[in-house]
């Protein structure tokens, strides 16, 4: 994480910003990110001395530090904001050439369904009965790393949070972008920094077989498990 410089940030929030506009963000869209990330910005620059160093824990931190701010409607918006602008905070050129060269960057509110807490969404998903109706990948998933030895609480903890995630992305575009945007819904439901980590972590491993069968790859994924 590089010292606060107030021109360095400057250049980074127009930059991000710009591309948005390139991309063709809406105007509404572009005015409540440069909002947010200006407040970002003031606590990046208050936690400069004490907690900016060199992993993205103070970037976490401040991002942590600023949704508190904002209204929980607007938190998962503000969580993608925050992960599409580190590379340009960090100036990192070839994260944000890829993020050009792959359109992802989210121009949109993706149709999410969260409402209310983690234990509330388990009530609804479980009340819908949707792992019923969950794809067949999650259980491609699930099986293969019962092939590789994990046991059996481990197994549930992922099933079930995969669970949560497909159910509050179930009506929009089955998209990375949509996928994206439903992991950073996720995170929102996590009070503790280890359990966000861990579900980042298994949702980005299974990113591979949901994306595969979405594009029409299911049979060469289970086949490779």
């Amino acid at each position: 994480m590089p010292a606060f410089d107030a021109q360095q940030a400057e250049t980074a929030l127009n930059a991000y910003l710009s591309l948005l506009k390139n991309k063709g963000a809406a105007t509404s869209i572009m005015a409540r990110r440069k909002h947010f990330l200006r407040h970002l910005v003031t606590r990046l620059e208050a936690l400069a001395d004490r907690f900016l160093t060199d992993d993205d824990a103070g970037y976490r931190r401040a991002v942590d530090q600023t949704i508190a701010n904002f209204p929980s409607d607007q938190q998962v918006e503000i969580i993608s904001t925050a992960r599409e602008f580190y590379p340009f905070w960090i100036g990192d050129l070839k994260m944000i050439a890829k993020l050009n060269a792959a359109d992802a960057l989210s121009l949109d509110n993706t149709q999410l369904d969260l409402r209310g807490s983690l234990v509330d969404m388990f009530a609804r998903m479980d009340a819908d009965h949707w792992e019923k109706s969950a794809p067949p990948c999650l259980g491609t998933y699930v099986e293969h790393l019962k092939q590789l030895g994990m046991d059996n609480a481990g197994l549930d903890i992922r099933e079930r949070l995969l669970s949560l995630l497909l159910y509050i992305i179930r009506h929009a575009e089955q998209t990375p972008l949509a996928y994206r945007a439903g992991v950073d819904a996720m995170l929102t439901l996590f009070t503790k920094d280890e359990t966000r980590n861990l579900f980042t972590d298994m949702a980005r491993e299974f990113f591979y077989y949901w994306n595969g069968y979405h594009q029409g790859e299911s049979s060469a994924i289970a086949n490779a498990a």
